[in-house]
């Protein structure tokens, strides 16, 4: 009897491929039905113009402020016209009502200033020679009274200038006219003069308040 086969002998071998693979598959087409560039490009765009409308909005805002920076600042400008104006209307105001204030005072004073140089000429005594006069008026709003003030010189010794202008003071306090207006009568300074041959004084005559 004939051995019997073996069901693996009984098969004919497998035929060898006929060709190699040469497929380079990092070149093959992409034939998935959404390709992944797809979703790359579209990424791109997408943060591209995110970018875009990030760059314009910021353009935008800076437009804005741009704008009303420059609405500000005309504003001020309009604003320091107008502000240097009224400080100009204002001084030339202040100018004029203190000429007002001046004229009024002056039409107010309570001795005129010839009878006030006639009163001092008669008064005056012998060596005393009177240089300059002066009259500040009432201020309301320091609260200060309305001041005569003369100054002067004295010949002599400084004794004996000294003993007459003291002496002239009293001859103002004891005028009667002097003493209606003048609530006081007071020496305020005495000196001796550079030259040392006179001692100048000063005299000031302080209008009594009113009623």
């Amino acid at each position: 009897m004939l051995p019997l086969k073996r069901k693996s002998d009984a098969q004919p071998a497998a035929a060898p491929r006929w060709h190699t693979n040469f497929r380079n598959f990092e070149r093959l087409p992409d034939t998935k039905v959404v390709r992944t560039a797809f979703f790359i490009n579209t990424a791109a765009v997408a943060i591209a113009l995110g970018a875009a409308m990030a760059l314009g909005y910021q353009e935008y805002t800076n437009l804005n402020i741009r704008e009303q920076i420059a609405l500000a600042e005309a504003e001020i400008q309009a604003n320091q016209q107008q502000n240097a104006e009224a400080t100009r209307l204002s001084k030339q105001f202040a100018e004029q009502i203190k000429k007002f204030d001046e004229a009024a005072n002056f039409l107010t004073i309570p001795i005129s200033p010839l009878e006030y140089a006639t009163i001092l000429g008669e008064t005056m005594p012998r060596g005393v020679v009177i240089d300059y006069l002066e009259t500040r008026a009432r201020s309301a709003a320091a609260n200060t009274p309305t001041v005569y003030q003369l100054r002067g010189r004295v010949a002599g010794s400084p004794d004996q200038a000294s003993g007459v202008a003291s002496e002239y003071v009293d001859i103002l306090r004891a005028q009667p006219r002097l003493s209606e207006i003048f609530g006081a009568i007071n020496l305020n300074k005495i000196n001796r003069d550079a030259s040392g041959s006179f001692l100048t004084f000063e005299i000031s005559l302080t209008v009594k308040a009113k009623k």
